[in-house]
C-alpha cells in the first residue's frame, strides 16, 4: 500500500525514465502512465483513472460506466499505485480514501487492525472531476455523502411515482404485443451478425441516461427505448432468443443499476453544487495498452 504523498513533480521525474514515452510507462501490471501535454494520465486499459496536473492536483476522470467496468481491479490494486483506496459502497456508487495517514495511524495504534483506520478516515464519493490537492491530500470539490445528504421529499415522491408509472407502461405494452413484435425485429436484425458485434446501448452514457430519464419522467416508451432494453438482455451462447419476461426483468435491472444517477437527475438529493476549477483538465483521446509489465511505480 502506498502511504507516501505523491506529487506532480515526482510523477514527472519518474516518467522521464520511460523507455518509450509515447507508449506510456507501466505503473503496475494493470495500469500505465501517459504524458499528455503537461499532464500525466493514469490509465487502466482504455479508461483514464485520473490525471496529475502541474498545479499539483490529482483529478479522477472516470465516467459512471467506466467506474463500473474498472471497479473490481481498482478496489484490489489502486492503493498500490497511488495513495488512494477505492471502495464499492453500492451499485454504481464508489468512494476513495486517502492512505497517506495510514502509516502514522499504525505507529500510534500498533494493536489495531488496518480496517479500523479506513472506518474512521474520510471517504469521498467518486465522480468524474473529483479533485485532490496533492499538497494536503484534501479534496477541493467533494460532494456530501449521499447517506448523510438531506432528501427532498417532493422530488423523491415524484421519482417513485414516475418510476412506478413507467414500469406499468412497459407492462401494458407487453400485454399489447408491442414487445413481442420488437423482439422479432431485433432478432431479424441480428441474423448473420456475430454476437460480439451486436449493437447494445450504453446506459451509462449521457445520451442513454437522458433518454431513460425523460422517458421515466414523462411515462413515455419510445420504440428506440424498448429496443434498447431488448438489445440489453443477456442471451446464452447457443441461443439468441429473448422473451418478454426477460425484457421486463432487464427494465428493472437497468433502473436499479442506474438508480443513483436517475435520482440525481430527478433532484432527489439536496447536494451542494460542485465548484468547477478554472483549470479543469479536459478528457483526451485514449489508446489501448496491452502491456503485462508488473513493475510498480517507484519514485
Amino acid at each position: 500500500m502506498r502511504t507516501d504523498k505523491l506529487s506532480y513533480k515526482e510523477v514527472a521525474e519518474w516518467f522521464t525514465r520511460a523507455r518509450n514515452p509515447d507508449a506510456g510507462r507501466p505503473v503496475m501490471s494493470w495500469a500505465r502512465m501517459y504524458k499528455v501535454g503537461d499532464t500525466y494520465e493514469l490509465r487502466f486499459d482504455t479508461a483514464v483513472v485520473g490525471v496529475f496536473t502541474p498545479d499539483n492536483k490529482f483529478t479522477f476522470k472516470l465516467t459512471s460506466q467506466e467506474a463500473r467496468r474498472c471497479s473490481i481491479t481498482l478496489s484490489q490494486a489502486l492503493q498500490r499505485a497511488i495513495p488512494f483506496m477505492w471502495t464499492r459502497v453500492a451499485t454504481g456508487r464508489y468512494t476513495v480514501t486517502c492512505t497517506t495517514g495510514f502509516k502514522e495511524y499504525c505507529e500510534d495504534n500498533p494493536d489495531s487492525y488496518r480496517w479500523n483506520y479506513f472506518k474512521t478516515a474520510p471517504a469521498y464519493d467518486v465522480f468524474d472531476g473529483l479533485q485532490f490537492d496533492l499538497n494536503t491530500y484534501e479534496p477541493t470539490n467533494a460532494k456530501p455523502p449521499l447517506n448523510s445528504t438531506d432528501v427532498i421529499k417532493e422530488n423523491k415522491l415524484m421519482w417513485l411515482r414516475s418510476l412506478r408509472k413507467f414500469k406499468m407502461a412497459i407492462k401494458v405494452r407487453a400485454r399489447m404485443g408491442v414487445l413481442e413484435s420488437l423482439i422479432k425485429k431485433v432478432e431479424a436484425e441480428r441474423v448473420g451478425i456475430n454476437r460480439h458485434q451486436w449493437e447494445m446501448p450504453d446506459w451509462g452514457s449521457d445520451t442513454w441516461q437522458e433518454v431513460l430519464y425523460t422517458s421515466i419522467r414523462d411515462s413515455e416508451c419510445s420504440m428506440e427505448l424498448l429496443k434498447g432494453f431488448i438489445k440489453s438482455v443477456s442471451t446464452g451462447y447457443y441461443s439468441s432468443t429473448v422473451s418478454v419476461e426477460e425484457v421486463i426483468e432487464e427494465v428493472d435491472k437497468v433502473c436499479t443499476t442506474y438508480s443513483i444517477d436517475l435520482r440525481r437527475r430527478f433532484g432527489v438529493f439536496n447536494e451542494v453544487p460542485t465548484v468547477q476549477d478554472k483549470n479543469e483538465v479536459p478528457r483526451h483521446t485514449m489508446e489501448r495498452s496491452h502491456s503485462t509489465d508488473s513493475q510498480a511505480m517507484v519514485m
